[in-house]
């Protein structure tokens, strides 16, 4: 008898999908990570912004009118990089704003930058793509660079503010996910609709925060290979990000728009002092 036969012709219903089975990027996109996402905004179209961070490195970002992004990167020792990519800018509050940018090919990287226009403040997320992550870690490697832009120096900070909350996200009539946030860098997600339904894991999660009850959540998976960011703005009940990394079907990489509506469901507070 094998380990998946009853011995009576009827195979076992696994209790939990083996990693090798989930689906893949590809398999996800299409099924309703935009269908309560925020609109794009034009109202940055034009504009110029400059984010400086500590040892003198800067990024340099101008929102073209035709839907792109060019992004110029420099640090002391190296000359600067430029690239050019067709970008969504999502307005999170008044006056802040989440950029996602991401460039295909042999140097694929994906960039979100947040700019707070009222804060003076900025944050990056650079994504890339690890050829020797081991087993069971993240293929996708986040570089996060909080800085100020320029004539401020207000930056968005580390926060546990999440450490104990349980959040719906319900990005479509289709596809819902809660989250439980564990740590300052752990997070659980379950999904409760949609592609990955009945799928479940603990994954590193990271939150800095923006503004009073306004986040950036960025994370990393192990099975799937890819990461996320998004902004959640508790006050509105939205989020709006993406998810981008290595569709395992096809070799290629690919970026997926995601936004949600958003309710706080509960919030856990653990009392040492009732343990003894």
């Amino acid at each position: 008898m094998t380990p998946n036969d009853t011995g009576a012709g009827a195979p076992v219903v696994l209790d939990y999908l083996p990693a090798d089975q989930w689906p893949t990027l590809d398999a996800l996109d299409g099924h309703g990570f935009g269908d309560y996402d925020l609109p794009d905004s034009d109202v940055l179209a034009g504009r110029s912004f400059r984010a400086e961070f500590d040892g003198g490195a800067s990024l340099a970002l101008h929102l073209g009118t035709d839907g792109s992004v060019t992004l110029r990167d420099e640090a002391p020792g190296r000359g600067p990089v430029e690239v050019v990519a067709p970008a969504a800018v999502k307005q999170v509050d008044e006056g802040l704003h989440l950029i996602h940018a991401a460039v295909a090919g042999p140097d694929a990287v994906a960039v979100v930058v947040v700019v707070d226009e009222l804060l003076g403040a900025a944050t990056v997320v650079r994504s890339t793509l690890r050829e020797d992550a081991p087993p069971g870690t993240p293929r996708v490697e986040e570089e996060v660079r909080t800085g100020s832009l320029a004539g401020s120096s207000a930056r968005h900070e580390r926060t546990s503010e999440l450490v104990g909350a349980r959040v719906l996200y319900v990005y479509g009539p289709d596809n819902a996910y809660e989250h439980l946030y564990l740590t300052d860098s752990a997070y659980t997600w379950h999904c409760l609709a949609g592609a990955e339904r009945g799928l479940a894991d603990t994954d590193r999660g990271r939150v800095w925060k923006l503004r009073e009850d306004v986040h950036l959540f960025a994370w990393q998976e192990k099975v799937v290979p890819c990461d996320g960011v998004v902004a959640v703005n508790f006050r509105r009940g939205r989020s709006t990000g993406r998810i981008w990394g290595l569709d395992t079907g096809t070799g290629r990489t690919n970026s997926i728009a995601m936004g949600a509506r958003e309710t706080l469901l509960s919030r856990t507070v653990h009392d040492p002092s009732t343990w003894a």
